[in-house]
Order: structure tokens, then sequence, then C-alpha cells
């Protein structure tokens, strides 16, 4: 034990001996301007630089040593200026392009000094080839951002036209921005309006002729200032890009270019740099340039809202982020307008309600037999002059005559029969349409739900890219932090490839459900639409609700069936239109025997009259009296059908068979009702329960995953477990989203049935109907 103490002794000494040593290394900080994360900014590096450095020297920062120009040129100067005559400072860490163009305007720097920040590489260039600053005393951190690369970039997923560029304009009074504009343009096919900005109300009146924006200003602007300056922007519905800040994506710029991990990778290269600077190694020979991932950002809340054209390969290497609920639309449908809209505007329907008012004129061709028939002639003549000589008056050369035809048909037994069978069978049509009816609405709410489910899917894909990103770059951190090997990045990179393609797959599915409620609804196919589901948000207030709960008690599910078995038989149109050609089927059978023995009476009238005679024949002979010019006659014919080669009785007897078919179609469709009932209510059941189940489930799954990802970061687990831990959240979401769903399906089909539809019923018309029910169940 003494030994362990004097060795413990020992290494304490050592330890103070050697931090006796170590000398003070003060760095001094220059910044342009102040942004809202600055001093959470300044803290993570002054704890990255010291934990580097921190064995090789004693670093000191002071807050007097840490300056800010206020993107103000003389004042970046003269804080330079008063760092290098300070003697305490050792080093120089320079921030922002005001800084870093005041003092790389200097060819000799008798101080260390590192120029970091926002650096364009499109205005510092080095002879190619060229890796290091080559002057003593300097060295740059550069990062890819460029101009050129981002309008590249933007140029490649939106094909714009003509681009705003925004800038700060301090920016334009240090940088060739214009002159550096103008060269980049010679290789792209599109012209471009620089916009200076010192405040977001700068772009009023800027943007009218644009189609695309490209913001690189506003980074110092508060987060109020930023936000409004995004919102102008997307009023215009303006396909936007930036590279200068991620949290521009947050404010709702549609496209956002950023590092990935960028302060971690940042303030490891400015601590390595500061070492090297203590260890007295020469700046001017360190590597400028910066090698970083740099991710691009799609918000998809934005691409919705200015309705960005978004293509499906663009989207397999962006991150998504953005609230994906926020579906831009025309239109936005609750079950109740989509019934009510099919209703009118259906054109199945409409075409069906054709078919009623062809049975509608059948009806009144059909009682037309009954009008009288009314008709008239008239006729000239000429004849043979000799022939007409001959006639002794009876036919003259020349003659007019005109005649009205009277005929009205008194009883026939035919004309009839036809009206009694023509009225049944537009009533029989008339059903058949209630049924389409019926069906459209049917299909209507199948539509909607299956655009609710396409809906439900793409938020739970989003959701599982979102987690599977945030899980991605667990596993970059902990490799960067040498606490896990390559292979967990890559899975997790394939994961995320995964997810990507989940999200667009499901994406094209929820357009393709939006398609297919347009289709129905008659609406253009183009209409951008959204769906509600304000139904299920409380289902227990439901009317249908409160009806089909009913059925979670065993000992009045079986009175309930044989209820709505009789509720679905009575109002079956499908029965309803059978038993209207039944009954037109007995009349035609009524008529081939009633035929044999009830004749068929008309009444007939006709008169004549001459209007003119001429020529030779007039004249009639001697002693002879002419016919007058105009007379009538009137007649009644009584028809008896006697023998009709068999085919009455032929007809009758395929009456007979065609009622017995409608008998046997309408037993097999009452069987098939009370089939479809009882495997209905089965269905209900069953997905009543996986309902709460499903809830159950998703969330220990949820809790689950959130314990895992703190495991897995911590190094307790092992990647295997952690996908599986995320896969079974996401099924869960998925089961639950479904069994929601698919019992609202299971209600919709079982109110088909019976003919009611809750929804589109009063609250009182459907208490009427549930308290009918329950009467009938306590009378059972």
């Amino acid at each position: 034990m003494k030994n362990k103490i004097t060795l413990l002794l020992l290494i304490f000494s050592s330890f103070i001996g050697r931090a006796q040593q170590q000398e003070d290394y003060t760095i001094a900080i220059l910044g342009d301007k102040l942004i809202p994360e600055t001093d959470q900014i300044l803290v993570q590096l002054k704890e990255e630089i010291k934990s580097v450095v921190g064995q090789s020297a004693n670093i000191v920062f002071k807050d007097s040593f840490i300056l800010l120009n206020d993107l103000n040129l003389e004042k970046a100067k003269d804080n330079y200026e008063k760092m290098l005559q300070s003697p305490d400072v050792d080093l120089i860490l320079s921030f922002g392009s005001v800084n870093n163009y005041v003092i790389a305007k200097n060819k000799v720097f008798p101080k260390p000094v590192i120029l970091f920040g926002v650096i364009n590489d499109d205005f510092i260039t080095f002879p190619e080839g060229q890796f290091s600053s080559n002057i003593p005393n300097l060295t740059y951190i550069l990062t890819p951002k460029s101009y050129k690369r981002d309008l590249l970039q933007f140029k490649e997923i939106f094909p714009f036209k003509k681009i705003g560029i925004i800038v700060d304009d301090y920016l334009t009074k240090i940088h060739p921005v214009k002159k550096t504009l103008d060269e980049i343009f010679k290789t792209i096919e599109a012209e471009y309006v620089l916009i200076t900005i010192n405040q977001a109300n700068d772009i009023d009146g800027k943007l009218e002729s644009l189609d695309a924006v490209y913001l690189s200003g506003g980074l110092f602007f508060s987060k109020d200032e930023q936000a409004r300056l995004v919102n102008k922007i997307n009023e215009r519905k303006l396909p936007s890009f930036t590279s200068i800040d991620d949290h521009f994506s947050d404010y709702g710029i549609l496209l956002t270019s950023q590092p990935i991990n960028n302060l971690d990778q940042f303030f490891r290269r400015i601590a390595l740099n500061i070492e090297s600077a203590v260890h007295g190694d020469n700046l001017a020979q360190l590597p400028i340039y910066m090698d970083i991932e740099a991710k691009l950002s799609l918000n998809i809340e934005t691409a919705f809202q200015i309705n960005f054209p978004i293509k499906y390969s663009f989207l397999l290497r962006t991150n998504i982020v953005g609230n994906a609920n926020q579906i831009s639309f025309q239109k936005q449908y609750s079950l109740h307008e989509v019934m009510e809209q099919v209703l009118d505007q259906n054109l199945n329907l409409k075409a069906e309600q054709k078919n009623i008012e062809l049975a509608s004129q059948e009806l009144k061709f059909s009682k037309s037999e009954y009008l009288p028939d009314l008709s008239t002639s008239i006729s000239g003549a000429y004849l043979d002059p000799e022939l007409a000589k001959i006639s002794n008056g009876s036919n003259p050369e020349y003659s007019t005559s005109g005649n009205i035809k009277f005929e009205q048909l008194i009883f026939s037994e035919q004309a009839s029969a036809n009206i009694k069978i023509q009225t049944e069978l537009k009533k029989a049509t008339k059903e058949n349409y209630n049924s389409k009816e019926k069906d459209a609405i049917l299909n209507a709410g199948v539509a909607y739900y299956n655009a609710l489910i396409a809906k439900a899917n793409f938020l739970i894909n989003n959701e599982n890219l979102r987690v599977t990103r945030q899980n991605y770059e667990i596993a970059q951190q902990k490799y960067d932090a040498g606490q896990t090997g390559k292979s967990d990045v890559l899975r997790w990179k394939s994961e995320l490839a995964m997810a990507t393609q989940n999200i667009v797959n499901s994406y094209t599915q929820l357009n393709q459900s939006f398609n297919e409620l347009n289709q129905i609804l008659n609406n253009p196919i183009g209409l951008k639409i959204d769906v509600l589901n304000e139904d299920f948000k409380n289902p227990g207030d439901k009317d249908d609700f409160k009806f089909f709960n009913m059925l979670d008690d065993p000992f009045l599910r079986e009175k309930f069936t044989r209820i709505v078995e009789g509720k679905a038989i009575e109002n079956a149109h499908e029965l309803k239109s059978l038993q209207h050609n039944i009954s037109a089927s007995k009349r035609s059978a009524m008529l081939y025997q009633r035929s044999k023995f009830l004749p068929t009476i008309g009444l007939q009238g006709q008169y004549n009259h001459t209007f003119s005679r001429g020529g030779e024949g007039t004249k009639y002979p001697t002693g002879f009296a002419g016919a007058p010019d105009g007379y009538y006659n009137v007649g009644v014919q009584v028809s008896l059908p006697i023998f009709q080669k068999n085919q009455r009785n032929i007809n009758r007897q395929k009456s007979f068979i065609q009622r017995d078919q409608l008998n046997i179609q309408r037993d097999d469709a009452i069987v098939s009702i009370k089939r479809n009932i009882n495997d209905i209510i089965l269905s209900i059941v069953s997905q009543f329960s996986n309902i709460e189940l499903s809830k159950v489930s998703t969330e220990a799954a949820k809790e689950s995953l959130e314990l895992m990802q703190v495991s897995y970061s911590n190094g307790a687990i092992g990647i295997t477990s952690l996908i599986d831990s995320q896969q079974a959240y996401f099924q869960a979401q998925q089961q639950q989203a479904n069994a929601d769903y698919n019992f609202q399906l299971s209600i919709l089909q079982l109110e088909r049935i019976m003919s009611y539809f809750f929804t589109l019923h009063s609250e009182e018309e459907n208490q009427i109907f549930i308290n009918q029910v329950r009467k009938q169940i306590v009378q059972n």
C-alpha cells in the first residue's frame, strides 16, 4: 500500500512539474460581426483548441483580445494593428470576409495569422499546384465554398433562365463580385441580376422578372430578419439555393448545400494549425485547402409550398428536411366533401343517369300507343286528256285534292302490358342507378382512405429518413472520434440510400392515389389536392363508431348481425331492381296468356276534299250527279289473333324461365349480402383490437429505439441492434396507420351493404337509425 501511495505522488509531481514548465500562449480572435450562435461557437472552439494544444502550451483567451469590426474596413484594420502591437498576443485567428480582406493585403506578418471563415475561393486564386500560402507566418483554411460550384449545381437541379444573386452590400465593396459573376456566367446559359442588401426589404420589387434566387447574403441579419428575407422569396414561389448557413433551410430556403459535421472538422483543423504554430512550425507550408463532404438539403415543405418540380433522381442524393405534412394543395378534402362531390360530379354516375332518362323515354313511348294518330296529305294529278275525256267526269285532266286521317287505339293488351313492363323496368333502372351511386360513394371512400394510407406511409418514410440520417451522423461522429470502424458508417450510408429510395417510392404512390381520387371526383388530373383525417381524430365521437361499437359486446354481436342483415336486405337496391324485373316478367307472362281472349280495338276516320278540277273530263254526263268536293268516313276495327304459330305460348314459357332465373339471382344476392356482412363484422372486430394493440406496439417500439440510440452512441450495443430497433419502430408505425384506416374502410364497406352512409346523414338522422337498431336488439 505504501508503495502505491509513493507511485501516485511521483506521477502527480511529474504532472505538476510539466504544468509549471508550460508557457502561456495567447490567442486573439478577430471577427466581422456577432451572429446568434457566436457565444456557443466560441466555447466549442476554445475547448477544442485547449484539448489539442493543451499538452504543448497553456492556451489563453482574453475577452479583450476578441474584437469585432461590425463590417467596417477601418475598424478591421485598427483591430488587426492593435493585436500586432500587443506584446501579449502570440497568434491571430481571423474570421470573416472583411477581416480576411484587410489582413490578406499585407505582405509581411510579424505574428502567426490563420485566416478562416467565409472565404469564397472564387475571390482567392493561387497558382495551379500551390497548396500552401508560401508566406511566412500566414496560412489559410479554404473551404469548398464557390459561387460557380453552387450555381452549376443549382442549374443541374432547376434549369433557371434568369436568376437573382443576393449578396451583402459590404461584400461588393471588398471583392469584385460583379466581375466574378460575369466570368462565371460565360459558362452558364442564363442571365443574372445582382441584388445587394443591407436588410430584408432591400429585395422588394427586384424579384418580379426572376425565375430563381441564389442567396449569399444575410448571414449577419437577426433570425427574424433572415426569416423575413426567405419568406419574401417564397411568397414569389421562386426556387432558392444557398450555401452560407444550414439554418436558412429551417427558415424555408428550398436548397441548402452545407458541409457534413463542418464545425467539428473546422475546429480540429484550426486547433492543429495552432499546435503547429506553438511548436514553431512554418505556417507558410501548412495545407490551405480543406476537403470536406458537403450535403445538399431539400426543404420538402418549401417544395410543396412553391410547387417545385422535384426530380426523383435528385431526391436520391438529397437530404430531405422540413415538415412533409405541409403538402401544398389547391383543394383539401374531408370524407364528407369527397362523398358529396362524387354524387354531383362523377362521370360514371352521369353516364348511369342517362339510363334513367332512356328508361323514361321508353315508358313515354309505350304510353304513346294510346295517343291519337292524326295525319294529312295533299296531292295533285295530271291525266292523259284522251283518257280523261272518256272518264265521264270522274277523272279530270287536272285535279288537286287533300285528306285528313285520324286513328285512335281504344284498347290493346299488348300496349297496356308494355306500359306496365316499362314502368317496372324504369323502376329497376332507378334502383340500378341507386346501387351504382352507393358503389361510387364506396369507391370514393376507398380512394380517400387509400390516399390517407399513402400520405401516412410518406410521412412515416420521411420520419424514417430523418432518424436514419441522425443515426448516420452518430456513426460518423463515432468514426471521427475513433470509437467505431468505417463499416458502421458505410452501413448507415447504405441504410440512408434505401430510406431515401423508400420516400421517393412513397411520394410516387401518394401522387398516384391523388390522381385516382381526382378521376373519381371528375377533377383535372393535375389538380393539387390533399386529404384531411379529421374524421379519425376523435373516433369515439363519430356516429358510425358509436353504432359499430356495439360489436365489442359478444352477447349483442349475433343479434346485431341479424338486424344488420335485415336492414341490408330491406335497403338493397340490387334486390329492389331484381324485384322490379320479376314484376315485369310476371306481366309479360300475363300478356301472352290474356292476349288469347282480349281483342285489339281501334277507331279510324278520314275526310277527303277536292280543291280543283280542270281540262278534259271535268263534266259529268247528262242525268248523272257528280261526287261532292268534300266527304268523310268513320270506322271501328276489332281484331283478335286466333293462332300465331304457337309463338304466344313459347314467349309465355320464356317469361317463366326468366322469372325463375331472376328469383335465383335474388336468392343468391341475399346469401351474398349475409355472407359479406358476417365477414366484414368479423373484420371490424379484429381490426378494432388491432388499433389498440398497434398503439401500444408503436409506443413501445419508439421508446426502445430512443434507448437503443443512446446505447449505440455510448458504444453499449452494435449497429445491428440499432437497425433492428429502428425497423421495428417504423414497421409498428405502418401497422398502426394501416389498422386505423383498414378499420374505417371496413366500416365504410358495411355501410355500403346496408345502403346507409352515416357521413351523408345528419346527426339526428343517424341517432334515429342507431336507436331503431338498439330497440330491435332489446326486443329480440
